[in-house]
């Protein structure tokens, strides 16, 4: 069954009609008509469901993982749009049942809501200057990595597993601070030299060769970097060279 669902906006709701029952309507706004203006269409998808009544369980006590409206109430009004069992049409959900009603969703708004729902979030490690690297949940979307490292993002993958460093491509030309280093070989193996710098915070997801998106950081490669890029650095020019040194931030915020 593919549905939608639309909700009350109260601060639309002059004559405070949410949560009402429908014969109450004319009582209360002059009309026994459903004012489809004062609704935001809050949620949209296709549910596993054959019944208008497990649509209503199912949005009170099974609410899908990326459900944001409130639970179904009296007053809030279900489209079906796709269905073998329920006729098309627009369901005002009542004090007993739903009832058939005239409904023109033309004239809703879309709740800011309706943005959360279909971004979904990987699990990545966050590398900040001068801070200890963390785990994060981050919204799986150009426009959230770009606010992580602050602008237009670029991929770097200067290891032999599958993982992606994402920073800013401009961090070295704007201003941001610089973070890590990254070097041609593991700590302590003959032949190490520094061949990179990152500037402003980045972040570390999984990038296998088969996949068009970036996906969350296994643990066990969350646990290498973390351990990897556990000490955030100073960095020193000595001579024609600069070196990265690692220190421990002074901030109890950090400490582990």
């Amino acid at each position: 069954m593919k549905i939608r669902i639309y909700q009350i906006n109260s601060d639309r709701d002059e004559h405070r009609m949410m949560f009402l029952s429908h014969d109450r309507l004319e009582r209360f706004q002059g009309s026994p008509e459903v004012d489809s203006k004062i609704y935001d269409k809050v949620y949209d998808k296709e549910v596993d469901c054959i019944s208008l009544e497990e649509v209503y369980t199912m949005l009170n006590i099974n609410h899908p993982s990326d459900y944001r409206g409130r639970s179904l109430s009296v007053s809030d009004v279900v489209e079906v749009y796709e269905s073998d069992a329920v006729p098309q049409g627009f369901y005002f959900c009542d004090s007993v049942g739903f009832k058939q009603v005239a409904f023109q969703p033309e004239k809703c708004s879309v709740s800011e809501r309706m943005n959360e729902q279909s971004a979904e979030k990987i699990s990545v490690l966050l590398v900040e200057p001068g801070k200890y690297p963390r785990m994060i949940e981050l919204e799986d979307s150009l426009e959230a990595m770009q606010r992580l490292v602050g602008g237009d993002i670029e991929e770097f993958m200067p290891y032999e597993e599958e993982i992606a460093i994402i920073c800013n491509e401009e961090g070295k030309m704007n201003g941001m601070l610089p973070n890590r280093a990254i070097y041609s070989e593991p700590e302590g193996a003959k032949g190490r030299e520094m061949v990179d710098i990152i500037f402003g915070q980045f972040f570390i997801c999984y990038a296998p060769a088969e996949s068009e998106k970036f996906l969350s950081l296994p643990k066990e490669l969350a646990q290498k970097y973390e351990e990897q890029f556990k000490l955030p650095e100073r960095f020193f020019k000595q001579g024609d060279n600069i070196i990265a040194v690692p220190y421990k931030p002074k901030s109890k915020e950090y400490e582990r």
